[in-house]
């Protein structure tokens, strides 16, 4: 089963710099998207979705990620045909 980890987008800090850590450290921890996990960016976040929970954890906690429920990801897209 997979398992979505959502990193939201901030000002807090240079956010270039923090996403282009972030997009290497998971590439270098998990391989090249497609294989170990999957990525989409919205306005306000990005998702990683990884086919192991054990990788969504070790990746949501390095980077202070949420991890999205598959309940909340189905109101999510049943809402954009809605609109």
């Amino acid at each position: 089963m997979a398992s979505t980890v959502r990193i939201a987008w901030t000002r807090e800090f240079d956010n270039e710099y923090r996403w282009n850590e972030v997009c290497a450290r998971a590439i270098e921890m998990f391989g090249l998207p497609g294989d170990r996990f999957t990525t989409s960016a919205s306005i306000n976040h990005m998702d990683f979705t990884f086919n192991s929970n054990k990788d969504a954890l070790m990746f949501a906690l390095e980077h202070n990620g949420r991890i999205v429920p598959e309940d909340e990801l189905t109101v999510e897209l049943v809402g954009k045909y809605m609109q």
